[in-house]
């Protein structure tokens, strides 16, 4: 069998309520000066040669769907087989309802995102880990004693393509659909990126929460492989996101909705 291995990194927003099913959010932050305004590129790749590209909101935007034909297996959680593996468990992807305000309830509207990637198959992880991990408060640069100090920064996901099957990244837009077949392997990479790549990006993930807390957390800085990485200056990141508590509908154009 072949697999398609996505990569995810920057301004996306795992939605991951459902353990059978997960929706990536891409929030725009149009409006801003023009190194602070993120856009989508997803770059396909088979058998290591690039095949395909999509640029920016106008060619990715709406509902976009991983379908596998015949129904490949379900979305799990990875679980890594040693200290040594790169591939962390999900769970170690920063959770902004739970880590970040576990006393708050926050209203989060995954709509509000301007494009929404659907998945139900593959073998889900995070990358990139770091630790000594410090969040501080948008405004007064307070730190957050609450939040999590090891984090990862960056997802996978793995997709098996059955054999004598296919899989297909459908867009419910006028964007052409891309086709993966069986007998070459893939990657695709997924980053919602702007020109100015700084941890206090982070504070757009609370552009789909409505009202913002008083308290707004950013990535400030950490330790990667025992080496400091400041989150706003030298060797910057822009982690992504977790919402594990939100409620979020499944789309209807291609699927009927699985149960919640």
């Amino acid at each position: 069998m072949n697999t398609i291995r996505f990569s995810f990194e920057d301004l996306c927003a795992f939605f991951s309520r459902y353990p059978s099913r997960m929706m990536v959010g891409l929030i725009s932050t149009d409006g801003e000066a023009p190194e602070h305004v993120h856009q989508p590129h997803i770059i396909i790749k088979q058998d290591g040669v690039i095949v395909r590209e999509y640029h920016t909101f106008a060619e990715i935007h709406g509902d976009i769907c991983m379908e596998v034909l015949p129904e490949g297996k379900p979305l799990s959680r990875y679980t890594p087989r040693s200290l040594n593996d790169p591939r962390r468990p999900f769970s170690m992807l920063v959770d902004i309802e739970k880590d970040l305000h576990p006393r708050e309830k926050l209203q989060v509207d995954s709509r509000l995102c301007r494009a929404r990637l659907y998945f139900r198959n593959g073998e889900i992880y995070s990358t990139n880990q770091f630790a000594n991990a410090r969040f501080v408060d948008v405004k007064t640069g307070e730190k957050c004693e609450h939040a999590p100090t090891d984090m990862a920064v960056k997802v996978g996901l793995d997709v098996v393509i059955p054999e004598d099957g296919y899989a297909v990244l459908r867009f419910s837009n006028q964007t052409e659909d891309f086709i993966f077949h069986s007998g070459s392997d893939y990657e695709v990479e997924i980053t919602n990126q702007a020109e100015a790549i700084t941890g206090d990006h982070f504070k757009y993930f609370y552009n789909i929460v409505s009202p913002q807390p008083e308290q707004m957390w950013y990535f400030a800085d950490g330790e990667s492989l025992g080496l400091p990485v400041p989150g706003t200056g030298g060797q910057v990141i822009c982690s992504i996101g977790r919402f594990d508590s939100t409620i979020w509908d499944w789309f209807t154009w291609l699927f009927e909705s699985p149960e919640s």
